[in-house]
């Protein structure tokens, strides 16, 4: 059995790595590992390859182009473009797609979906199709509201291919996920063709990740970007300040706002206390990771959209505290184990940050609930429940 891996929205660079292929490397490297596992390819964009490459990545890849003669992305709006290129390429010389009996798309991004329909129909290959979140509509999201509409009606175009083509649809194990499933079955998908997945943590590197000597930050908040609470940073820190003077904040992760943010940070005087993290090449080895989650104290988690939450599960596995908003995602996945407060409340973020800070019984306690909690979903595990779902499409019908 042959799989390919369709990756295709990381154009010509990625800032920062995200759930979609966090989760098929976990799953794929796996899979490699079986004894009886699948021939897999991986097809992908030149800066799709450069970051699976830095993650471990071993598989063999079909490079699709992201631009007609650039080599770097120009501006962040270009990352539309490349989309458009990449799934015109496709659809354009389809004879130099790789095969596969079964296709699996990272992302619903058109630029998987597009190549993952011309298998199907060229090729028969059965499709999996991975769904990790549905956008909200753009006048509920932070950000701009152009880019917002557009990504919002580029989904709303993938689900329609997906519910009516996709062998499965793969959603998560999560309140959104339900959404999600209850949003395909009205364009008319089988329930039965809807199957549930799960992320997990890469519990041996945590276990390996040296700890600390003495931590050297109060706070942790990993994935800097609009949708993940970029913009709340400053008026929490401002309010951990008044209550906490000296507090401290180091930013990792996904940078995609950094000159926004580090604008509003110097404006608001608190660049004494909040500082950035970027590694060299923007990528950092398992276990060096997880040693600078480690350095911390307790996560700082603002996201106001998540699919599931990977951060907060490996912090917790970390042996960090995490205070986040009250999403329902957080609810169904890590239960009681974060400190939440109201969406949106970031006076009462502050208030509960400092909380952790200051009182080791909570800390203790809401340490003790993560690492229980974070024992639970671990990558070994998931692959091994993944891969039986997968291979069962071999003998299914196109």
């Amino acid at each position: 059995m042959k799989i390919v891996w369709i990756l295709n929205g990381c154009g010509l660079e990625s800032g920062s790595i995200t759930g979609s292929p966090l989760r098929f490397q976990a799953v794929s490297s796996r899979w490699q590992a079986l004894t009886a596992g699948p021939e897999q390819h991986l097809m992908t964009t030149s800066g799709g390859e450069a970051m699976l490459r830095r993650m471990g990545c071993t598989l063999p890849a079909t490079r699709l182009p992201a631009a007609l003669l650039l080599r770097r992305e120009p501006c962040k709006a270009f990352r539309f473009w490349s989309y458009v290129v990449t799934a015109a390429a496709a659809r354009l010389r389809p004879g130099r797609l790789p095969t596969g009996d079964v296709v699996i798309t990272v992302s619903d991004y058109f630029c998987d979906i597009v190549p993952a329909l011309l298998l199907k129909e060229r090729h028969g290959s059965r499709w999996i199709a991975w769904i990790h979140h549905r956008e909200r509509r753009p006048a509920e999201r932070p950000g701009n509201r152009l880019v917002n509409t557009i990504t919002w009606r580029m989904q709303a175009w993938s689900f329609r291919q997906i519910a009516r083509h996709a062998n499965q649809a793969w959603v998560y194990d999560s309140d959104a996920g339900d959404e999600i499933a209850r949003h395909l079955q009205g364009l008319g998908m089988a329930p039965e063709r809807i199957r549930r997945m799960r992320c997990g943590i890469d519990l041996a590197a945590i276990r390996r990740a040296p700890e600390p000597p003495a931590k050297t930050v109060d706070a942790v908040m990993i994935g800097v970007r609009p949708n993940k609470g970029a913009f709340d940073i400053v008026p929490v820190w401002r309010e951990v300040q008044r209550l906490r003077p000296g507090t401290t904040l180091r930013l990792m992760g996904g940078l995609s706002c950094r000159e926004q943010v580090a604008a509003q940070i110097a404006a608001a005087g608190l660049g004494d206390v909040i500082s950035w993290f970027v590694p060299e090449g923007g990528w950092l080895p398992p276990e060096a990771h997880f040693a600078k989650i480690k350095e911390a104290r307790i996560l700082f988690a603002p996201s106001r959209e998540e699919g599931w939450g990977i951060a907060l599960g490996e912090a917790m596995g970390c042996g960090l505290p995490v205070a986040a908003y009250d999403l329902p995602v957080y609810r169904r996945i890590f239960g009681d184990a974060p400190a939440v407060v109201p969406e949106g409340d970031t006076c009462a973020l502050a208030r509960t940050i400092v909380a952790l800070l200051d009182h080791p019984e909570h800390y203790a306690e809401h340490r003790r609930r993560g690492q229980a909690c974070a024992e639970t979903d671990d990558w070994d595990r998931i692959a091994a429940d993944d891969w039986p779902r997968a291979g069962s499409l071999e003998n299914e019908q196109p």
